[in-house]
């Protein structure tokens, strides 16, 4: 009976399931390989001893968004917080997405642009990047012009891939396009230009950010949207009310006021990203796609194979076994021992068939 009464446009879709074998090393799902410092933690403990747990929280995380609007270089009014940009993308579908509307990428990207889609029983549509992955901007608005589509999203840098797109390519498609534009900056601390500053020009442009990356709070599950006035207006009509508890506000604001430690840990982690970069390029039987993310992308033969044989090893990365992504692998960069144990592993594995 239940399948019955189960909405028919999600029947098919399968529930995210994350890895759950045993590791040593943790490089599959872009997080930071940096905890919380010592002396970060001592202020997170001070502040939430004195939150009032027994109240909701503010429901427009006041506080949070006007420690983020100098750093962005907006009014806070041209902020919304959620738990995750996966909430806010939500909201986003929420806000502009009937049925049978028309949402265009560009493939592959990240798949909750296409999850949603189906939810909101909306027609999905992709320009295919080229071999490299890299789209001709051009042809991605006339494709997109030709679908006659509602919303667009723009991921740069892209995940899974980790390229970028040029600025003047965005302003290109937010000019260009009778749509929404949203460019998703998830990894924009890590490389690549952001546009968030004409947020106050465009009023279709939505940029997505969260706190997971760069940050290192995926723990905490908070990400932030600018939007010119009159689209946030309409997103604060589906925004769910007191959608961020009231720790995750709390120590979101430390790590704001606490910009320096961020800057340091992206330092740390693209550094060691183009090292990783120059010593795969050199290995034969491998691929390096240049990555402007906390990522690499490798392209290998018979990659699940390659896959397992790291998983004995101890080390958990993210491989595809489809689509666009078939034989790649997603390596997240990690801190020097991880990525010497990956680096070894690899070469030992490739070198030694």
């Amino acid at each position: 009976m239940i399948e019955n009464l189960v909405k028919e446009t999600i029947r098919d879709l399968k529930p995210y399931v994350p890895n759950d074998y045993e590791y040593k090393y943790k490089m599959d799902a872009n997080e930071s390989p940096f905890n919380v410092s010592d002396e970060m933690l001592q202020k997170i403990v001070e502040k939430i001893k004195g939150l009032e747990y027994n109240i909701y929280p503010d429901s427009d995380s006041v506080a949070l968004r006007k420690k983020i609007a100098p750093y962005v270089g907006l009014s806070y009014e041209n902020i919304m917080v959620g738990s995750g940009s996966d909430e806010l993308i939500q909201v986003i579908f929420n806000t502009f997405v009937d049925k049978d509307d028309v949402v265009f990428s560009h493939s592959p990207t990240f798949v909750m642009y296409s999850i949603n889609s189906t939810i909101a029983q909306a027609k999905y549509l992709e320009y295919q990047t080229d071999e490299d992955f890299n789209l001709d901007m051009d042809s991605f608005i006339r494709q997109a012009k030709g679908s006659g589509a509602k919303l667009v999203f723009l991921c740069n840098p892209n995940n899974p891939t980790g390229n970028k797109i040029q600025r003047s390519d965005l302003v290109k498609a937010i000019e260009g396009l009778e749509a929404i534009v949203v460019v998703d900056e998830a990894y924009i601390e890590f490389g690549g230009e952001s546009v968030i500053d004409l947020v106050g020009r465009h009023e279709n442009l939505i940029v997505l950010r969260t706190f997971s990356k760069a940050f290192g709070f995926a723990g905490i599950r908070a990400g932030y949207l600018a939007a010119s006035g009159l689209v946030m207006e309409n997103l604060e009509k589906v925004k769910p009310p007191y959608n961020l508890n009231i720790a995750s506000q709390a120590i979101a604001e430390i790590a704001v006021e606490n910009m320096c430690i961020m800057n340091q840990n992206v330092a740390r982690i693209t550094n060691e990203r183009n090292r990783i970069y120059e010593v795969l390029k050199d290995i034969e039987r491998i691929k390096v796609y240049q990555s402007h993310t906390n990522f690499i992308v490798i392209r290998v033969e018979n990659s699940q194979d390659v896959f397992e044989k790291l998983l004995k090893k101890g080390i958990m990365v993210r491989s595809f076994s489809g689509g666009r992504m078939e034989n790649r692998i997603r390596i997240t960069v990690g801190n020097k021992e991880q990525n010497d144990a990956i680096i070894a592993a690899l070469e030992e594995i490739l070198k030694g068939e």
